[in-house]
């Protein structure tokens, strides 16, 4: 971006370009750390979850988006309901069934990875912030 001021008889111009590159630069690195910090943390089955990352507003944007279709509910570490059992003809229990619209329960979400469970980002961020910060301002810095 070009500034380009007249203040009494001083002419200001500035170009922003090289720092404008950093930052996006850096927002897409932080972007794709925030990702790699928080796998250990996101459930863990088969997978499906941590390969439905998305970035809304492309890698250049500031927002991370798990897309997968029960990624809210495994974030949130609640149950959601009302499910209804889908049973076998002997009466054992298949699967679930839920309605369009769900509501919270009181019930937490049980994770089998070790190590996953819910608000996987806060848990990346409590661990890696610092180092989150110092990759901003080297990418934003240089030359």
């Amino acid at each position: 971006m070009q500034l380009n001021n007249h203040i009494g008889n001083v002419d200001i111009r500035l170009d922003t370009s090289r720092i404008d590159g950093n930052l996006k630069e850096a927002q897409k690195l932080l972007n794709m750390q925030v990702v790699a910090d928080s796998d250990p943390f996101v459930p863990f089955q088969q997978g499906g979850l941590r390969e439905k990352v998305d970035y809304p507003k492309g890698i250049y944007g500031g927002e991370i988006e798990y897309s997968s279709i029960y990624a809210h509910y495994q974030y949130m570490g609640i149950v959601y309901g009302p499910n209804y059992p889908i049973r076998d003809s002997d009466g054992n229990v298949i699967g679930w069934r839920s309605p369009p619209v769900k509501h919270p329960t009181d019930r937490p979400l049980t994770y089998k990875t070790p190590g996953t469970g819910s608000h996987w980002f806060e848990k990346a961020k409590a661990q890696h912030k610092g180092e989150w910060v110092k990759l901003v301002k080297q990418t934003a810095g240089k030359e």
